[in-house]
């Protein structure tokens, strides 16, 4: 009964519930019950049996209590960041000199920039700092939120130390992905590893930033975002003409310390970065591997996380905000609480999303099947085409490029091993084609989110900029259409080309890039 198209009902579920309720942590505990039904066989004790163990399995895994706990050390640092006033102390620096709106709106791409480490801190941070400020060019708050949020989600994922890398690597390893050979070993590597290799595959985020950059550095305008700034040039009303929204910065009134941003940022990638080659085995830190072996060998990616924010967050406080009196002690365990209270609603979706991605990969071989009734009819060579399209499709419904993870990278090492039909557990070089699939799942997913009204970024966007959500979802989405679109062709093109993967990379991605370029060109000149 497995063996049937049944399989995708679970997955279905929770689409359609997402669809009707708006509500992912509910439509995931459909699909889990709906899962273990099918998996049961219909018997209700043997699939609150199986449902149990699942939960159970994932609420016990060592490396994912080091992943919550690592979220919610995250949530606390970016709350100290926060109250310390440091980003806004980094926002006057770079603000100094604006004398346009394009410098305006070039030091707010550099602030983004500068918080990478989580895109809600990235767009909740940049929004209210950079408000008041390009204010005084008349700068449209749409045009703020578009900023804001297209160097969030899709510059984070790029960056191999942020919010998102404990999430990415867990769910590789859940998936199959690890360098300890045991029963469900699919491919014999380390997951950060492979995250690393696939970054330069994460077509969307790459193409979109250069957009972003274009279209500011050039002064592009045009469609919904051209007649707000239409209406913003000529009569000063900065929400295409609607009623003004009366918002409050939360935001510190006195800036920090420079420095209480940069030293926290260095410190938790420098401790990431010797944890991880300790954990290898690198030759200066002990071992005898170089630096390239170090980081394969490496499989203690979600211990390092953790470790590298708690050194993290006993420095910014204990040494350098309590000696410069940017934060009291009294105010510690408010920012205790939320930091936590910001991570929480993510570290549920995760437990959830992670147990339902392996009921899809375990019990109901969900990616078995499908590549089953695909062999011989799709080509490998599109894979990474339509797990773009899957994952767009998934993220824009759910709202969660975080969930579109925890449930796709399952089915699609699954399914992706299945085609290449080659003996388990495999080596990543055997199954290469699974680094521009992961890639393209993991571009598919941030564009979904993207573009999403319902996503929790989008909300936060359009908040911190102080526009109307809906304003925001609109004229970001003409802005955002040729790199989705263009992204798309440069996952057609990295399967069928023949050359050497750095040259297969490389004619792909400048492909796309200047595939948008060009069309936004064009939208400037012929849609305004």
């Amino acid at each position: 009964m497995l063996n049937s198209w049944i399989v995708l009902v679970p997955p279905a579920c929770i689409l359609i519930a997402v669809f009707f309720t708006h509500r992912l942590n509910l439509s995931l505990w459909a699909g889990l019950i709906t899962a273990s039904l099918i998996a049961g066989q219909g018997s209700l004790p043997a699939s609150l049996k199986i449902l149990a163990s699942r939960l159970w399995a994932q609420a016990t895994d060592l490396d994912n209590l080091y992943l919550y706990a690592f979220l919610i050390i995250l949530g606390i640092i970016i709350c100290l960041l926060e109250y310390s006033g440091a980003p806004l102390a980094f926002a006057l620096k770079l603000t100094h000199h604006l004398r346009s709106a394009k410098s305006a709106q070039t030091s707010t791409l550099w602030l983004s920039s500068a918080l990478f480490i989580d895109d809600y801190l990235s767009c909740l941070t940049a929004g209210y700092v950079m408000r008041p400020l390009t204010d005084k060019f008349n700068i449209p708050r749409a045009k703020l939120a578009y900023l804001i949020h297209s160097l969030s989600g899709p510059l984070v994922i790029l960056a191999p130390i942020s919010s998102w890398i404990a999430l990415i690597t867990s769910q590789l390893e859940n998936a199959g992905i690890s360098n300890a050979i045991g029963a469900n070993t699919k491919i014999v590597a380390d997951p950060f590893y492979v995250y690393l290799q696939s970054i330069p595959y994460i077509f969307y985020s790459l193409i979109l930033i250069a957009s972003v950059w274009f279209i500011v550095r050039r002064s592009i305008s045009y469609g919904p975002m051209h007649s707000q700034e239409v209406i913003a040039h000529r009569t000063g009303n900065l929400f295409g003409g609607k009623a003004e929204i009366a918002s409050k910065s939360v935001m510190p009134h006195n800036p920090g310390s420079l420095w209480g941003l940069v030293v926290p940022i260095l410190v938790l990638i420098s401790s990431f970065i010797l944890g991880i080659l300790w954990a290898g085995g690198f030759w200066l830190l002990g071992g005898s591997y170089t630096f390239l072996e170090a980081l394969q060998r490496n499989n203690q990616t979600s211990l390092m996380l953790l470790t590298a924010s708690l050194i993290t967050v006993a420095m910014a406080f204990c040494v350098y905000y309590r000696i410069n009196g940017d934060i009291s002690k009294k105010q510690l365990s408010k920012i205790i609480f939320e930091g936590y209270s910001v991570m929480k609603s993510s570290i549920v979706m995760v437990f959830l999303a992670s147990t339902m991605g392996i009921m899809l990969r375990e019990d109901l071989q969900t990616g078995a099947y499908l590549a089953q009734v695909l062999y011989g009819i799709l080509s490998i060579a599109l894979l990474p085409l339509l797990f773009y399209l899957i994952s767009i499709f998934t993220a824009l419904i759910t709202g969660s490029a975080w969930g579109t993870i925890a449930l796709l990278v399952p089915i699609a090492v699954q399914m992706t091993t299945s085609l290449l039909a080659v003996p388990l557990p495999t080596t990543i070089e055997s199954a290469a084609i699974l680094i521009p699939v992961l890639g393209a799942l993991f571009s598919g997913a941030v564009c979904g989110n993207h573009i999403s009204p319902i996503a929790e970024t989008t909300i936060m966007s359009a908040s911190a900029a102080g526009c109307y959500p809906l304003d925001h979802a609109i004229t970001q989405f003409w802005y955002a259409l040729p790199a989705i679109i263009c992204a798309g062709i440069s996952f057609a093109l990295i399967g069928f080309l023949p050359w050497s993967t750095m040259v297969n990379f490389a004619v792909a991605l400048s492909a796309g890039i200047a595939l948008c370029i060009l069309s936004i060109s064009a939208a400037n000149r012929w849609f305004k």
